[in-house]
């Protein structure tokens, strides 16, 4: 419990979210961001909420969302929320996300995406930190189309993201749009090519409203976005703009024009369906067949009684 009354998580979950304490405390009583409207925090969801660093400060801050609902594939991290910061508020709820994640979620059902558990149009600020960089290009082309599925009229979605310029590498003329850098876990941090970006946002019924390149090259760009309409201007750098803050290579002549390559990309077939749920695939789809098996079934029966015993010894 922090001088303020609202608990803190504990350190073990702190830890997997930020190794910064401070990121968890809000100074002051100002928004948590300055550059939204302020009738933007009215009702707001929590995508990838973790064990409560935005909520808290959402608590923190005045005014106080009348709404809030965080979801997170890390079930502990739900409950520690459910247990510890609903009583401050019981207008702010929290709700495990049942997808499976290498990292966070690996008990969790093997499946890549859920439809966010709220209804249309219910939320006037969508907020995911952090999440995008952690997500298969499947599940990314999903989920900005639930971002525009629940957000109202007026909605605003605050994320995060890597870029990189597909064009500054020839061996990558039409994909992939997405590199994963650990061979291990894929969605340790991902990149994303930047005009493939800009056409799914499109394609998922969403327009950038605001971005904000990294101060560091390479860092996380923030991307903000709203319902699109049929006069929606994407506020995003194409081409040279900006190419000195993405990942990799620095931008020289570009090899393209940035038009001629986003219509190639919009009739790729490769790209998803908007609003479809993706399904398994590589070694996702192996591990979710294996469980699957008999071989599987009668080892996890002899094996699961023999770790509950070793727990309680």
């Amino acid at each position: 419990m922090t001088g303020n009354g609202i608990p803190l998580p504990p350190i073990e979950l702190r830890r997997l979210v930020t190794p910064i304490d401070a990121d968890f405390d809000h100074v002051g009583d100002e928004p948590v961001y300055t550059d939204i409207p302020v009738e933007a925090y009215d009702s707001v969801f929590d995508f990838g909420c973790g064990c409560g660093r935005m909520a808290r400060k959402l608590m923190l801050q005045k005014p106080r969302p009348r709404r809030y609902v965080g979801i997170d594939v890390h079930k502990g991290m739900i409950d520690w929320c459910s247990e510890n910061l609903t009583p401050v508020d019981p207008h702010f709820q929290f709700v495990h996300h049942d997808v499976w994640s290498p990292s966070y979620g690996k008990d969790n059902s093997y499946r890549l995406a859920a439809p966010f558990p709220v209804n249309d149009g219910e939320f006037t600020l969508f907020l995911a930190n952090s999440v995008f960089t952690h997500l298969y290009r499947q599940q990314t082309e999903y989920y900005l189309s639930e971002i525009a599925r629940i957000l109202s009229p007026r909605g605003i979605a605050i994320t995060s993201w890597f870029f990189f310029d597909s064009d500054t590498y020839p061996s990558l003329d039409g994909g992939p749009y997405a590199l994963y850098v650990s061979e291990t876990d894929p969605t340790h941090a991902v990149i994303y090519d930047r005009k493939w970006f800009i056409d799914t946002v499109s394609r998922c019924g969403l327009g950038v409203r605001f971005t904000r390149p990294p101060r560091a090259p390479g860092s996380m760009w923030q991307v903000q976005f709203e319902r699109r309409t049929s006069t929606s201007v994407d506020r995003f750098p194409l081409g040279e703009e900006a190419g000195d803050k993405i990942c990799g290579a620095k931008l020289g002549q570009v090899t393209e024009p940035a038009l001629g390559k986003m219509n190639r990309l919009g009739t790729d077939s490769s790209l998803g369906v908007p609003g479809q749920i993706p399904g398994l695939f590589g070694p996702i789809a192996d591990v979710a067949a294996l469980k699957q098996t008999w071989t599987w079934r009668i080892g996890r029966a002899v094996t699961e009684p023999l770790r509950i015993i070793k727990r309680m010894l």
